[in-house]
């Protein structure tokens, strides 16, 4: 197995995803790996140049203030800690991201704030773990 160096954690601000991002900072602690918490805004389309982005400032507000939560945990438990806002297909995205920036794994929870919460295993988080060539590990 692979030295794990760097974690990437996508959050919703759900409760599991803030699960999964406890798990992360374990394994980072454990590993010496830094973490990078990402948040996915969904977009109609796959480029958000394309298209006015109707997202409010109150919105904006919510993802800033969950990503300022996260880092207040990873950083108080002295792991290397970066963000990102990305648009689009939330799946999608965090499959890109991870592999164009060469994460060594992927920490997510098992539902998110989708609106089907009965299912076993999240539709976005299904979708990364048959999808993502980075290996994931998701967190109940």
């Amino acid at each position: 197995m692979e030295d794990i160096k760097n974690i990437l954690v996508p959050i919703d601000g759900s409760k599991n995803s803030f699960k999964a991002l406890t798990k992360a900072i374990y394994l980072a602690k454990k590993c010496g790996a830094s973490i990078t918490v990402i948040y996915v805004l969904r977009v109609a389309y796959d480029n958000p140049d394309l298209i006015y982005v109707p997202h409010t400032q109150n919105e904006l507000k919510k993802v800033e203030k969950f990503l300022a939560i996260a880092k207040n945990q990873v950083v108080k438990n002295s792991v290397g800690f970066k963000k990102k806002i990305l648009f689009g297909h939330e799946a999608k995205k965090i499959i890109d991201f991870a592999q164009k920036q060469k994460f060594d794994l992927i920490v997510m929870g098992a539902r998110g704030r989708g609106l089907i919460k009965q299912m076993i295993l999240g539709s976005i988080s299904n979708a990364v773990v048959h999808s993502s060539k980075v290996p994931v590990l998701i967190v109940k």
